[in-house]
């Protein structure tokens, strides 16, 4: 099986789908689709990723990615990668993601 999310950011007008697959042995493979070139570009450098990866914020190699591939601290796709992932290996339960879709940002001022 795989997980699939969709990311709508609006805000720079980009659509990302990132897509999870259990490999085994703790590693995930990331597929990433975009209209956005940064994240594009991020795409390249990162194919997949283990549990430590996703879960240690110390020198973690997703970010240390995103950051060398150009995006901003305020792109989604790095967050989307790891809700994803923990979904893909059962670190956060499919059905509660699903029921609680979608993860939203809401500017209140």
């Amino acid at each position: 099986m795989v997980s699939k999310v969709r990311v709508d950011a609006t805000i720079c007008d980009n659509t990302t789908t990132v897509t999870v697959k259990d490999v085994g042995g703790g590693r995930v493979s990331i597929e990433i689709d975009t209209n956005c070139a940064s994240v594009a570009h991020f795409a390249s450098l990162l194919k997949d990723a283990n549990v430590d990866d996703l879960t240690d914020w110390t020198n973690n190699r997703i970010l240390d990615l995103a950051s060398r591939s150009g995006l901003t601290t305020t792109c989604l796709v790095p967050t989307a990668i790891f809700n994803c992932a923990w979904v893909e290996l059962g670190m956060i339960s499919r059905k509660l993601a699903k029921d609680k879709s979608p993860l939203c940002l809401h500017f209140v001022e």
